[in-house]
């Protein structure tokens, strides 16, 4: 056997005939749920274990064990942080929130019988309720948060956090009644993917109820096949995990912790350094490009977990991020880096504005799909990702962070557009014989040019990004000091 040979025998394990037989066998069955007790064991999903394998004896409730127990953990756990001010209000707001996704579920079933403007626009529909909320709230006095003399509008707050979070999960089921799929299912169904218990983000992992239910596994084979793909997925997240630990004791961390510490930075610490004096032309570029790599490796992190519980559950959906420091062009890496936050945009902005506008000029139109997504989508999402801010604190991060990030999304909507471009250009044409030294030589350039533009772009994208001292901090990377 080589070692190539050996590498994909390992690598691709839950693709094994004899292991996926073997785990369905009392003996293999035991021995996966106590990996993957031990894959868990240091996460926030360890308490996941026991429902997973009530679903796996139970497979023809999988949606009601799901939506009872994690759906009601989630809405407990939203309702806790929020703090409602005695506890009669937490049976109050959770009556709300679940009789508007049920209210939503029927205007669904029903979407045919809907006013035709909201059937053209059902997202534009929903957002638009959304703020009307919001204008409502904002007309009452500046004190009814908190106050014991605004009760019911201050759990009515609470709910609309609940429906600014889950306003994409309620559009995948909108989505459902306009392509009439919403009729073969139950309400309990959709909370499945309404009820988010896996992660905090708003983005809907494993998308809706149309995606799902095609990929749930039905044969105990098949099960098995996709239980150890989760488990694959839980042991790459280990495996990144221990990667950026070394990350931060050899390279990034402090530099006392090791001799052979190489002094780089995160970005935030590398342009707080640089209002006093920038830091060495080494440190700098090294600092960037491995930053970038950490903040991928982060994400890939969280988006393993997730979709390996999903995937132990039974749903044989796909990873959140594949490869993305593999791709050659940018268009592929924003396709591999956070696959379900693009397809949000894609499903939300893209499309829709693709089919309505400038049919007759592919380019333009391929150019204004992408602004709405990659530039006005993207912003739009993470400007209500601040909602609760704003209604429970009544303020929003400073301005200066929020043109930052519309600056990092239009200069990412720019250069996906032209990557697209580039790849449609390609379409057709001969590939040129290289020799192997020249093509390996092309691949490396094609994957350092990606790497190059998106460790510039996250100059606009950390935790304390602020327009002007991240905008001087890239023309300081050239020399050039204002």
């Amino acid at each position: 056997m080589t070692v190539r040979s050996l590498y994909h025998s390992i690598d691709q394990f839950h693709e094994n005939p004899r292991l996926i037989e073997y785990t369905t066998t009392p003996p293999g069955n035991l021995l996966l749920w106590l990996a993957v007790q031990g894959l868990l064991l240091f996460t926030h999903y360890q308490f996941l274990v026991p429902l997973m394998i009530l679903v796996q004896l139970l497979p023809r409730w999988r949606m009601w064990i799901m939506t009872l127990s994690l759906g009601g953990w989630f809405v407990f756990n939203k309702l806790t942080q929020l703090d409602p001010i005695v506890p009669f209000w937490y049976f109050f707001n959770i009556l709300i929130i679940i009789g508007s996704l049920y209210l939503f579920y029927r205007l669904s079933l029903s979407f045919a019988s809907l006013p035709r403007t909201v059937r053209t626009h059902p997202q534009l529909f929903l957002h638009a309720l959304l703020w009307f909320c919001i204008l409502i709230l904002s007309l009452l006095p500046a004190s009814y948060i908190d106050s014991p003399e605004w009760p019911i509008a201050n759990n009515l707050t609470t709910c609309v956090i609940f429906f600014a979070f889950l306003i994409w999960r309620i559009g995948f089921m909108i989505y459902s009644g306009k392509r009439g799929s919403i009729k073969q299912t139950g309400f309990v169904d959709h909370l499945v993917y309404c009820l988010p218990f896996l992660g905090y983000s708003q983005v809907p992992y494993g998308k809706g109820l149309d995606y799902l239910l095609p990929k749930m596994a039905k044969e105990r084979l098949e099960l098995a096949k996709v239980q150890l793909a989760g488990v694959k997925l839980l042991v790459l997240a280990t495996l990144w995990d221990l990667f950026l630990e070394l990350l931060d004791v050899a390279v990034i961390g402090p530099q006392q912790t090791a001799p052979w510490h190489l002094g780089l930075h995160h970005i935030d610490e590398l342009i707080a350094m640089s209002a006093t004096a920038m830091p060495s032309f080494g440190i700098v570029w090294g600092s960037l490009f491995v930053d970038m790599v950490y903040e991928t490796t982060q994400v890939a992190i969280t988006g393993h977990l997730i979709i390996g519980c999903l995937r132990l559950f039974g749903f044989n959906v796909f990873r959140n991020t594949y490869k993305p420091l593999l791709s050659q062009t940018l268009v592929d890496f924003w396709n591999r880096y956070y696959y379900y936050f693009k397809e949000l945009l894609v499903d939300f902005f893209f499309f829709p504005t693709y089919l309505s506008f400038f049919k007759g000029h592919p380019r333009l139109r391929i150019f204004t799909a992408t602004m709405a997504s990659a530039f006005l989508g993207n912003f739009y999402y993470h400007f209500l990702q601040h909602f609760d801010l704003l209604l429970i604190k009544g303020t929003l991060p400073p301005v200066t962070k929020f043109s930052s990030y519309l600056f990092y999304c239009f200069v990412l909507a720019i250069g996906i557009f032209v990557s697209i471009l580039r790849e449609q250009n390609q379409r057709g044409r001969p590939h040129p014989v290289r020799a192997p030294w020249l093509a390996a030589l092309v691949l490396v350039r094609r994957i350092a040019g990606v790497w190059l533009f998106f460790a510039i772009l996250r100059i606009w994208d950390h935790t304390n990004s602020s327009f002007l001292p991240d905008t001087r901090f890239f023309f300081a990377l050239f020399g050039i000091h204002g």
